[in-house]
Order: structure tokens, then C-alpha cells, then sequence
């Protein structure tokens, strides 16, 4: 029970610092669009000053006296973007967090600029035009940047700054609001306030849109480590293939048909070691060679369907198809021997010997059972023909045998001793049966 909560502590760890890294690559790329936006910008205010005709003489006469004075401004923008995108690729490489309070700042700084181009562009265009130019818009502009900081409090402060920042310029502008032309709408301090309060009301907006991507992420990723989990603890107890598989699809009761190969598997006088042993002996011997056994199967991409008290059995070619099944069955059950005979040298554990038995044939996969309880399954004569030739190991004194199909599939690839055909338990003829081991 300890460890739940630690792993899950991990688990929201990892998501922060992931989470925070692409928040931090995201402001990278947007402060070097700023940059590129802000040259281009400068190109188009040179572009206006300088081409004759565009503009009337007055006010061509008004750009080209700010000229160097935007040029300044747009400069500095574009080295503040520049640096800023060098710090935040600094902090990644070094797997840091920015301070908070540097984050505030930076959209101080960033939802100031359009204060500023306001400001300057009283100089050459007057209080009215300046209060009615575009300028106003990049308040909005900034606003919707702060969402993909996904910050609230980010979110909320820009709109803010925009809000104090444009009404302060608008009394300005106007001259305190206290003019003798105090019926103009421009000079009203009623439309500039109703301006700023819908520029703190796009930040408040902004910052809930923030809040619930942030959210839905969160819970996306904890949707995803919920599966994950499961998968692991499902895994434990039928193969991770099947738990993965019965988790992308439909899980409805039926299946489908495929050409699988069964291998079935019998530990070798295991009621005589079970009757003589304490049961938790037994217990730790099973798992002693399940957990090798399993692996290989594993391995050779095949899966453990079921447990059979002392033995399993092996699916492969299901629910993953396999083109070299057969193969792939083969080289897992003469593993399993070659692992087994190890742990017998080396005294690890008693005396043991298996049987094991391969067919290949069609069977019915999928869902057997009811609306509450589920099993993925293999149905078909193939799964009783494997089991035959698992019990026949006994009659021969062989450790592994196969079928005619299973020899066949392998076209010759395999030497294996040709026992002949062979009577096997409820089956109505003999069958050809092949000596692996």
C-alpha cells in the first residue's frame, strides 16, 4: 500500500517537469515569431515612410521624423525577444523552472509595447487617431499569447497590465478626461473605461480557457497512467498482448478465426513433489518456473492463455498474427528445455522434466463468457489436439513433439524424429507425430 502513493507522487513529478518543458519550448518559438514579427513590422513603417505617394506629405513628413525613434523601439523588442528565447532554451537544457516572478515580468514588459507604440503614435498622428489605431488591437494580441503559458494567474495579470496600462494612456491622451469638448465619445472617460474593463475581461477569459486546457491535459495524462496501470496489473494475470488488446477494442462477446499454433505444457510427476512439500513450497517451486517459461514465450511473441495447475497453455499467432508461429513455438519450447536443464545442473530446484505439445490449425479467438465476467479464449480442435500430444510425451519418453502441420509448416527446417502415426486419446484416427526432444 506505501508504494502507491510514492509511484503516483513520481508519476505527477514527471508530468510537471514534462508538462513545464513544453510550456518553455512554446514560449521559445513565440518569442522568436515575436522577433521575426517585430523586424517585419519595421520593415512596413520604413516601407510607409519612405515610398512616396503612400501617405499624404504631412503625415509621410511625421513617419519619417519618428522613423528612428520606431527603429529604436522595434530594435529593442527584437533583441528583448532574442534574449529572452536564448534564456528559455538555457533553462531547458539545464532542466530548470523560470522563477515566477520573472514570468510576470516578461508579460509586463510584453503587454507594455503596445502602450508604447501608442505613445509614440500620438507624435505623428494626434491624441484621436492614436487612441482609434491598430495599436489598440495588440493588447488582444498579447492576451491570447498568455494561453500558452496555461497560467491563470498569467493570464489574469496580462489583462490587467493591458486594462491599467490603456486607460492611464487614454486620460493621457485626452488630457485627464477634463476637456472643453467633454460630449466627443473619444474624450469620454466612460468608452475608454469600457475598453479597458473588456481588455481585463478577455485576460479573465483568457486565463479560464488556460485553467481548462490545462485541466483537460491533466486529465488526459492521468487517463493515460490509469491504462497504463491497469495493463500492468492485468498484464500479471493474462499476457500484456491480450490486456492491451482487449483495452483498444470493443469488449463484446464473440471472436474470430485464425490459424494459430498451441503449445501445451505439463510438468512431469509434479502430484508426487506437491504431495511431499509444504504448499508454499510448491507455491515458490511453480513460480520458479513459470516465471522463466512465461518469459520466453513472451519473447517468441507467443502468449500464456491459461494456467493448468502444473502446466499452461501457449497461444501463438493470436490475438497478433504471426507468419512464423510455428517457428516462433518451436524455438520457444526447445528455450524453455535448454533454461530448465540449467536450473537442474545447477541444483537450483528438484529434479524437474516437462511435456510439451505443438499443433497448428484454424480456432475461434476472442470474448467467451457473460456480461460480467469475460476470458479471451481459443476454441477448436487444434487446442485438443495440442493437449494430446502434450500427454503423449509420456507413452514415447519425449520432451517435445509435433504435429504433421506444425512439421510441414517448417518445411524441413527442423530436424525432428519421425515416430510415425500414432493413436492419440479422442481423436478418431492417428496422427502423425514428429520427435523434437
Amino acid at each position: 500500500m506505501s508504494e502507491t502513493p510514492v509511484k503516483l507522487l513520481e508519476w505527477k513529478n514527471v508530468y510537471r517537469d514534462a508538462l513545464m518543458t513544453e510550456i518553455l519550448r512554446s514560449e521559445a518559438r513565440r518569442a522568436a515569431i515575436l522577433a521575426i514579427l517585430f523586424a517585419f513590422a519595421a520593415c512596413v513603417f520604413s516601407f510607409f515612410a519612405f515610398t512616396p505617394g503612400l501617405l499624404e506629405a504631412e503625415l509621410s513628413a511625421r513617419f519619417r521624423a519618428q522613423w528612428g525613434w520606431m527603429m529604436a523601439l522595434y530594435a529593442a523588442m527584437i533583441a528583448y525577444e532574442l534574449a529572452r528565447r536564448a534564456g528559455i532554451r538555457r533553462l531547458i537544457r539545464q532542466h530548470r523552472r523560470p522563477a515566477a516572478a520573472e514570468r510576470f515580468l516578461n508579460a509586463l514588459v510584453e503587454t507594455s509595447i503596445p502602450t508604447l507604440m501608442l505613445f509614440m503614435a500620438v507624435s505623428f498622428m494626434g491624441a484621436r487617431d492614436a487612441l482609434g489605431s491598430p495599436a489598440f488591437l495588440l493588447y488582444f494580441f498579447f492576451i491570447l499569447l498568455s494561453i500558452l503559458q496555461l497560467d491563470f494567474p498569467l493570464c489574469l495579470f496580462t489583462g490587467l497590465v493591458a486594462a491599467v496600462e490603456h486607460f492611464l494612456f487614454a486620460w493621457h491622451a485626452t488630457g485627464g478626461f477634463a476637456q472643453p469638448e467633454a460630449a466627443a465619445l473619444w474624450r469620454s472617460p466612460v468608452f475608454h473605461f469600457s475598453r479597458s474593463l473588456i481588455l481585463f475581461v478577455a485576460g479573465l477569459v483568457a486565463g479560464l480557457l488556460a485553467r481548462q486546457i490545462r485541466r483537460q491535459v491533466e486529465i488526459s495524462l492521468g487517463t493515460a497512467e490509469e491504462r497504463d496501470r491497469a495493463v500492468r496489473i492485468f498484464g500479471q494475470y493474462v499476457s500484456p498482448q491480450i490486456a492491451d488488446k482487449l483495452l483498444h477494442q470493443p469488449v463484446e462477446l464473440g471472436g474470430e478465426l485464425r490459424s494459430v499454433c498451441v503449445l501445451f505444457l505439463d510438468i512431469r510427476n509434479f502430484s508426487e513433489y506437491a504431495a511431499r512439500e509444504r504448499p508454499e513450497a510448491v507455491m515458490a517451486y511453480l513460480n520458479t518456473l513459470f516465471d522463466f517459461m512465461i518469459d520466453v514465450v513472451n519473447l517468441h511473441q507467443g502468449i500464456v492463455n491459461k494456467f493448468l495447475g502444473d502446466g499452461f497453455m501457449a497461444v501463438f499467432g493470436a490475438p497478433i498474427d504471426d507468419a512464423e508461429r510455428c517457428a516462433h513455438a518451436v524455438d520457444a519450447s526447445l528455450e524453455i528445455l535448454k533454461r530448465l536443464d540449467r536450473l537442474n545442473a545447477a541444483g537450483s530446484i528438484p529434479p524437474t522434466r516437462v511435456g510439451i505439445g505443438l499443433h497448428m490449425g484454424e480456432a475461434v479467438t476472442g470474448n467467451v463468457g457473460s456480461s460480467e465476467r469475460k476470458e479471451y479464449t481459443i476454441i477448436g480442435d487444434v487446442v485438443n489436439m495440442a493437449a494430446r500430444l502434450e500427454q503423449a510425451t509420456k507413452e514415447v519418453n519425449a520432451c517435445i513433439l509435433i504435429s504433421e502441420a506444425v512439421r510441414r509448416t517448417l518445411d524441413g527446417k527442423l530436424a525432428a524424429q519421425d515416430l510415425g502415426a500414432i493413436a492419440l486419446k479422442g481423436q478418431a484416427r492417428p496422427a502423425r507425430v514428429y520427435k523434437v526432444a
